[in-house]
């Protein structure tokens, strides 16, 4: 695996376990069970701070990762700690809703599944899912949504939208993580992050798994009707040390 940054001491020390986890990439039973060990490391030998710190202390560093860093359209910033653009490898990403957010974010539906499962490692605030599905019963008093296939780029930073259908959603739990706690989802949940109420953000440290289909599906009232397209720029290493040094200071 070509990782981002290849002379990042402290990735390279999660480098091998990291790659192991393209090994399971067959068997999600498994594939979750490592994925969550990887990130029970990363937290107990506070790893991700060592990483951050040594990112922020090199100018190289900052350049290559906010080259594949950006902020995301449903309103949280990614940044791409290590990629090596095989479809069929893993991913390790920082994810930050730093608030605050307007209200017209707020009021986004922003419902998605994924192109791929994940386990992910919250860092900081309290993360909280709704989870939908599909309505196929009395759609009285519901919401029509609008369902759209979304396709991104290589480097997703870019993407179409196409309108497929109108649907209608059921909510059918939801999912409250806290701080220093690690769950899964599988890629064909669908579900929404709730933006932080407050001052503090939400940070969560992700592993994506392969990816299982080249699309995922978005669902909302407010996209136009013909469909999207979407383009926002990758990050400057000024932006990417500002969102580290921020991320620092909370976790």
């Amino acid at each position: 695996m070509k990782i981002i940054n290849p002379i990042c001491i402290n990735l390279q020390k999660i480098k091998k376990d990291f790659e192991d986890l393209n090994l399971y990439q067959k068997d999600e039973v498994i594939f979750f069970k490592r994925s969550t060990n990887f990130l029970k490391k990363i937290r107990d030998e506070k790893i991700l701070p060592q990483i951050i710190q040594e990112i922020l202390s090199n100018s190289n560093y900052l350049t290559v990762i906010a080259s594949n860093s950006y902020r995301h359209v449903n309103h949280f910033s990614k940044i791409v700690f290590i990629n090596d653009f095989n479809n069929n490898h893993c991913r390790l990403t920082l994810h930050i809703w730093k608030p605050p957010f307007t209200e017209k974010q707020i009021k986004q539906e922003l419902i998605h599944d994924h192109r791929f499962s994940f386990s992910s490692l919250v860092i900081s605030g309290i993360q909280i899912h709704e989870i939908f599905k599909e309505s196929s019963g009395n759609i009285k008093n519901k919401i029509r949504y609008q369902k759209y296939k979304y396709v991104p780029s290589k480097t997703s930073n870019i993407h179409d939208c196409f309108f497929e259908k109108y649907v209608y959603l059921d909510k059918i739990g939801k999912k409250i993580i806290n701080k220093n706690n690690i769950y899964s989802m599988k890629n064909h949940f669908i579900h929404r992050i709730l933006f932080p109420t407050g001052n503090e953000p939400i940070i969560s440290f992700l592993v994506r798994g392969p990816r299982k289909k080249k699309f995922t599906h978005t669902y909302n009232t407010f996209y136009p009707r013909e469909g999207t397209v979407s383009s926002v720029p990758m990050y400057t290493p000024e932006e990417l040390k500002n969102l580290l040094q921020y991320t620092l200071n909370k976790i």
